[in-house]
């Protein structure tokens, strides 16, 4: 067979075949092999075009890739996010979405011209190596190499046959591994080495190919399947200007592994981590870090890991450890996107006199999103003055939500005056080091200053109905991002302790008052205002910085 191969090669002037690029990893524009006269065929052998259309990566939905573990927002668009609180008023949330970038095509309009992607590995000279079986036996029939750009040699194949037809690259201008003795064997045996130093590798299996002796245009059409995760990972900081990230990683890669020719399956050997460099210019906001490829597939198990240190505007230090929240699959390319926020609200015009507040209410689910209006955010309601836990004027956040009747043993009572004090933090006050109950200047001061700039946004029915965990108000700059979220939690009656208003109206305590009424923040569907209340009324306790 060789010997016939050498006699049909030296009877050819030259064959060709083109390439048409990505114009999208998503969706590949296809070209036609240019034509030629000189294509002889002797004796039942056949001279097979190679159409290299390009490369893809599977899907963008994020359903079937690398996904982030939900930690209470629901799916949206095939985005998932997840967040980690670092202080109880500073947070980091991540989000993992499909990549789908529009194509840029070259300003080429020749029938030579092709569609180019940043980062595609598809360009001139790049190798690849296409091989040839037998289908009925999966027995070795022949090879070629070629270089991208340069004059191709067809593939000879017994005319009739059918083949299971494998190609395969490195991504690189790189000289290919010599053929190894499993691959010119069966394609049961036949097997590749991953390269470390060219992560990119791609494959295809084309089966039933059945090259025809009398047919001058016998041609495979191969679109080679990116086998590695491309993740583009990029840090939002909404806290100041960062001025250096160093330690970026992501885990897991496997710097070793074997790819099966017969089903494209990866075996992996050992776990590593894959440096992330963000070679921008700092200080910045904004932090993009050059994709990488992750040579990972964790089966569907949440083992994948972003970790990296931050400077902050010079002094303060952060680390990013989000462990467990990826299950990576391989073939897709995504972006992680890493927010750096802190929850508070400007009390003066033109975002200034910035305070923090805490991002939950006081007893609120921990590990969730801050900024989502669900049950877990609603927390627990305190009568004025009372600690956390303290019996008769504290009720827990899963208490509250599974008794909306009665509250055996509700204190109707008062506390002592200066319980809670405007002054200074007292024993009794239930926030954390750090935090106090605001006062009611503040409060007030707050809604002057929303009010006047149209600084406040509502969400949700307004409805009132025990069940109405999704209605809330949201603080925002001047320039209408969210800095604080305020869930519409309703109250519990000073008397028996019934649960009032849930989802219709919000209600915070302050730590001023005087005797027997004592302060608080209010809003509904149409306004906000500060009033005074029973101090055997349970709301809820949102701190603010000391």
């Amino acid at each position: 067979m060789m010997k016939k191969n050498i006699n049909i090669n030296k009877s050819i002037k030259h064959i060709s075949f083109s390439i048409a690029m990505l114009s999208n990893l998503f969706s590949i524009s296809s070209c036609r092999s240019a034509e030629h006269d000189n294509i002889v065929v002797v004796g039942g052998i056949a001279a097979v075009k190679i159409n290299l259309l390009g490369s893809d990566y599977a899907s963008g939905k994020s359903s079937n890739q690398a996904n982030l573990k939900e930690m209470g927002l629901p799916v949206n668009g095939n985005v998932q996010r997840q967040s980690k609180m670092i202080t109880p008023s500073l947070f980091f949330e991540a989000e993992l979405a499909p990549s789908n970038n529009d194509a840029k095509k070259s300003g080429n309009t020749s029938a030579e011209s092709s569609a180019l992607v940043a980062g595609d590995q598809i360009g001139a000279g790049m190798k690849f190596r296409i091989i040839a079986y037998k289908q009925d036996d999966n027995s070795y029939q022949a090879h070629q190499d070629y270089t991208v750009g340069e004059q191709a040699q067809p593939l000879m194949l017994d005319s009739g046959k059918a083949y299971t037809i494998i190609a395969y690259s490195y991504g690189s201008t790189s000289a290919l591994p010599e053929i190894s003795t499993g691959e010119m064997t069966n394609l049961s045996q036949a097997q590749i080495d991953y390269d470390d130093n060219n992560k990119d590798l791609m494959y295809q299996k084309t089966e039933g190919f059945i090259p025809d002796g009398n047919n001058p245009n016998n041609k495979v059409d191969i679109k080679l399947r990116h086998k590695l995760s491309q993740i583009t990972t990029v840090i939002n900081s909404y806290i100041g200007n960062i001025s250096e990230i160093s330690w970026a990683d992501l885990r897991p890669h496997h710097p070793q592994g074997v790819l099966s020719l017969s089903n494209g399956t990866m075996s992996r050997t050992y776990e590593s981590t894959e440096r992330l460099n963000f070679s921008g210019s700092f200080p910045t906001t904004t932090a993009t870090a050059n994709p990488v490829l992750i040579n990972a597939d964790t089966g569907g198990s949440l083992t994948g890991l972003f970790s990296a240190n931050l400077t902050v505007s010079g002094t303060v230090n952060k680390t990013i450890d989000l462990p467990n929240i990826f299950k990576i699959t391989p073939e897709y390319k995504s972006k992680l996107t890493i927010n750096l926020r802190k929850c508070g609200a400007y009390f003066g015009p033109n975002d200034t006199q910035w305070k923090e507040f805490m991002c939950q209410n006081l007893g609120a689910t921990e590990g969730i999103d801050p900024f989502s209006p669900e049950a877990g955010n609603h927390g627990a309601k305190y009568q004025w003055g009372a600690q956390t836990g303290e019996a008769g004027r504290y009720i827990s956040q899963s208490d509250d939500q599974s008794n909306s009747g009665s509250i055996s043993g509700w204190n109707s009572t008062l506390k002592p005056v200066g319980s809670w004090s405007d002054t200074n933090k007292t024993a009794n006050d239930p926030c954390p080091s750090g935090y106090r109950v605001p006062t009611d200047n503040q409060w007030m001061d707050l809604v002057y200053n929303t009010n006047i700039l149209d600084n406040l946004e509502r969400i949700g029915s307004w409805i009132n109905d025990n069940t109405n965990y999704t209605t809330a108000i949201y603080f925002r700059t001047s320039s209408k991002i969210r800095t604080l979220m305020l869930p519409t939690a309703g109250y519990r009656d000073g008397l028996y302790g019934d649960l009032k208003q849930r989802g219709n109206g919000g209600y915070y305590w302050s730590s001023s008052g005087s005797p027997g009424r004592y302060h608080f923040l209010g809003f509904n569907k149409d306004i906000m205002f500060g009033s005074a209340r029973e101090m055997n009324i349970g709301i809820s306790v949102r701190c603010i910085a000391e």
